[in-house]
C-alpha cells in the first residue's frame, strides 16, 4: 500500500488498551503490598467487563459492605477508581489501515511506537 499510495499517505490504526476494574484492583493491591488472597477476593466481587469498580461498589452489597468495614479495601477501591479506564498501552490494530489523499499528518496526529519498521527490511 505504501508503494501504491505513498509512505506518508498510509498508516495503520492504533488501538488503546484500557485498565479494567478487576485488573486495576489487582495491580493496586500489589502496590499497596496487600496479601494476594485478600486482593483476589475483592477483585472477584467486582462484576465482569460491562461493570466497573464504581458501579460494582454501589451495586454489589458484599463489596460495599467490605469497603465500609475495611479501611485497606476502601483505599484499594478509591485508588482503583481513579486509575480505571486509563490507557494502559497502545498497539497496532490487526487490520485497520488509513489511506489519505495527502500526507496523513494533514488529517490526524501520528503515534510512533518503540518498534518502528525499517525501510530497508520492508518490515
Amino acid at each position: 500500500m505504501t508503494r501504491k499510495y505513498g509512505r506518508e499517505n498510509v498508516a495503520q490504526i492504533i488501538t488503546f488498551g484500557t485498565m479494567k476494574a478487576r485488573a486495576v484492583v489487582r495491580d493496586v493491591g500489589r502496590v499497596l503490598d496487600m496479601p494476594f488472597a485478600e486482593v483476589d477476593r475483592v477483585a472477584k466481587l467486582i462484576r465482569h467487563a460491562r461493570h466497573d469498580a464504581r458501579q460494582g461498589a454501589r451495586g454489589e452489597p458484599a463489596l460495599k459492605e467490605l469497603e465500609g468495614r475495611d479501611p485497606r479495601v476502601k483505599e484499594l477501591l478509591e485508588v482503583g477508581r481513579r486509575l480505571e479506564r486509563m490507557t494502559r498501552h497502545a498497539s497496532v490494530h490487526a487490520a485497520g489501515v488509513v489511506i489519505a489523499p495527502r500526507p496523513i499528518t494533514e488529517f490526524a496526529p501520528l503515534y510512533k511506537g518503540q518498534r518502528t519498521r525499517s525501510r530497508r527490511s520492508g518490515r
